[in-house]
């Protein structure tokens, strides 16, 4: 008996979301139920584009029959109000990450979640990425003994800010992805976290932000995590080799490297590194790479056939060590992780 497929509606198309609408509707046993955002002649685009319905706003798009699960792909200092009407609303939820802008925000969607019992799953794309699971699946069978460190690096291209201009910072854009890496990797919480950061590049560039961010992590189980975190690479240097991670165990080491996708474009115009094959893949009208994994597991989540692979508690934790990277920075000192945020959590303020 073939299950009746899942809808699915999508909160802001921005370069995101667009992107899910194009694989949602593509994507079998999914279906794209409805896009709505606050531009509303680029969801009339995007709504023509996949011939699904265009709402208004959340509110209305959650009550519509044919929505069986909502993604949230605003900008993180608008995810609450939406992700509180879904929920609200019952409907599973999938939120871009960071979670949330702030531990309040988040603290707010994790207790609205367990008061209506709805299952939200926040898309942090390395843990679907299968060089990422498959280094996190050797380091769970012990195959290179216990981990030592594990030092981290993405640094992304100026670039960048011609989309985001300037909207965000390294330690929220950035520093989620790997720091949630790192605790998954250690397999330990974090226990203090002490930053430092450079600025010019960008503010000679008319951004007022930051260039790079360096942290040191230290984990329950003795474990020590290195992050570099940036996007002053000037723009000539696209396809600089400038992201990934390595593990050092006591019995060996796990390494990868973002920037190898096994796929390389020399043009006039330089070198591309097709990221795209790694990450959202689309071959053949088929959608795949990691992003494909990501919408699929969500389908199966909605069904009730999973849970989130990636819970809100995990989630919230990246984003408070983010925000503590941040706060280590603008103060030059360590922050102790064993009490920083957590009056936020205890009383959801």
């Amino acid at each position: 008996m073939t299950e009746r497929s899942i809808g699915l509606g999508i909160i802001g198309l921005g370069f995101m979301g667009r992107r899910y609408a194009s694989f949602v509707a593509r994507i079998e046993g999914l279906r794209l139920a409805g896009v709505c955002d606050l531009d509303a002649h680029l969801a009339a685009e995007v709504a023509g584009e996949h011939g699904c319905p265009r709402y208004p706003d959340a509110a209305a798009m959650v009550q519509a029959p044919g929505v069986d699960g909502v993604v949230i792909c605003t900008p993180e200092d608008r995810h609450l109000e939406p992700a509180l009407t879904a929920i609200q609303a019952g409907k599973p939820t999938m939120i871009e990450k960071p979670v949330a802008h702030s531990l309040a925000a988040a603290t707010a969607i994790a207790d609205a979640a367990g008061r209506r019992g709805v299952p939200v799953l926040v898309a942090h794309l390395l843990r679907f990425e299968p060089r990422w699971v498959a280094a996190r699946q050797r380091l769970e069978a012990g195959q290179i003994g216990d981990p030592v460190s594990i030092t981290t690096r993405r640094i992304g291209n100026i670039l960048d800010q011609t989309v985001l201009g300037g909207r965000t910072t390294i330690p929220l854009y950035y520093g989620v992805h790997d720091l949630d890496v790192m605790r998954w990797f250690a397999g330990a919480e974090a226990t203090s976290i002490y930053a430092r950061k450079h600025s010019g590049a960008l503010r000679a560039a008319g951004y007022d932000i930051d260039d790079v961010y360096s942290a040191i992590v230290t984990f329950a189980n003795g474990v020590l995590g290195t992050a570099e975190l940036g996007w002053h690479v000037p723009a000539v240097a696209l396809a600089a080799r400038t992201s990934g991670v390595a593990v050092v165990g006591t019995k060996g080491v796990i390494r990868i490297e973002q920037g190898d996708t096994g796929l390389e474009c020399w043009t006039e115009e330089g070198l591309e590194r097709a990221l795209e094959t790694t990450y959202w893949l689309d071959a053949y009208g088929i959608p795949g790479g990691a992003l494909g994994l990501e919408i699929r597991h969500f389908g199966e989540v909605v069904r009730g056939w999973a849970e989130p692979a990636i819970t809100l508690q995990d989630a919230t934790e990246a984003l408070r060590l983010s925000l503590a990277m941040e706060v280590s920075a603008n103060r030059g000192l360590p922050v102790e992780l064993t009490s920083f945020g957590r009056e936020v959590a205890a009383d959801g303020a």
